[in-house]
């Protein structure tokens, strides 16, 4: 478990440290973690872009009946997740000592993710944007990170571009066949989006955004070792035009939260695989780990909040 940060956190008076969105009115409640660096920020890129959304023909609101029933499928995977796999962001880096989500990674609408943000300060330090190497595993910066291990990148026009990081190729091995989502189809946080196939079988990754598909990596279709090699950059997956953006940021991890919460999936995925929870060091996560000891669906579901179907 992380340790616990050094100093205590100062209660924000009302108005000070608050987001330039909340003080136009735009969002209700948000505290700047950027020291007023909007440039840098995903959000204010998200909300810049929102016309550029919906002047995609993506619409402002999805289908809200699939949505619902796509969410449901993830909340009945959420709930069969171990303790370890669903801890809150606050006990990932320290604030709490224990805290499990109950809210299936959906910090927008927890109401105790309000009252932390209400009670706690802001760290005014900008996290890195260059690329930390923790562990051996590569971690960019800039990116917001989902639980399912993949990555959401904000770009011009509204895009918000996806990937897969470098854990999760690590864990998967080598990548021989890709399959994408169309351009145009629309895909819903959570639910699948597109299957890697690997030499031992295939897993299928959930999207982390929700949205119309705009662009997908056609490369992999020829050079699939590209989510090998450079999953941050040329092994990226697919593009989306992400209506719903602002809200779905809140639920991803970025900066301080992400590295912390990468550490500790390092960790947990050497414990599982070696199965010794009292060791302090455990060797690497060998290439394509996922697919040892015959526990594919099991570490899928537990790591990349995925299905797994081992090859016959």
């Amino acid at each position: 478990m992380p340790e616990k940060r050094g100093h205590r956190r100062e209660l924000v008076p009302t108005g000070q440290g608050q987001c330039v969105w909340v003080a136009a009115g735009v969002i209700s409640y948000r505290l700047c973690t950027l020291n007023y660096q909007c440039e840098r920020c995903s959000l204010h890129q998200a909300l810049v872009d929102g016309p550029a959304l919906v002047a995609t023909g993506c619409g402002s609101v999805l289908d809200q009946a699939e949505m619902e029933r796509r969410r449901a499928e993830f909340d009945e995977l959420f709930a069969k997740l171990p303790a370890e796999a669903r801890k809150c962001r606050y006990m990932l880096t320290g604030d709490v000592s224990y805290k499990l989500c109950i809210n299936s990674f959906r910090c927008d609408s927890c109401s105790y993710a309000q009252q932390m943000e209400d009670s706690l300060s802001v760290d005014m330090e900008a996290p890195a944007d260059e690329l930390q190497i923790i562990e051996g595993l590569r971690l960019a910066g800039g990116v917001h990170y989902h639980r399912g291990h993949t990555w959401v990148r904000v770009e011009r026009e509204g895009d918000v571009r996806v990937g897969l990081d470098d854990f999760g190729q690590q864990l998967l091995g080598p990548v021989i066949e890709v399959h994408t989502p169309n351009p145009s189809e629309v895909v819903y946080e959570g639910a699948t989006a597109c299957e890697l196939c690997c030499r031992n079988g295939r897993v299928r990754i959930p999207t982390p955004v929700s949205g119309r598909v705009h662009a997908v990596n056609r490369r992999l279709h020829e050079h699939p070792e590209l989510i090998n090699k450079n999953p941050y950059t040329t092994g990226w997956l697919y593009t989306v035009k992400a209506p719903n953006l602002p809200c779905e940021l809140q639920n991803l991890l970025y900066g301080d939260e992400a590295r912390c919460w990468f550490e500790t999936e390092i960790q947990r995925a050497r414990a599982k695989i070696h199965g010794d929870h009292a060791r302090r060091t455990f060797p690497p996560i060998d290439k394509g780990a996922l697919w040892n000891q015959g526990r594919a669906g099991e570490m899928a579901k537990e790591f990349l909040l995925a299905k797994a179907k081992k090859a016959a």
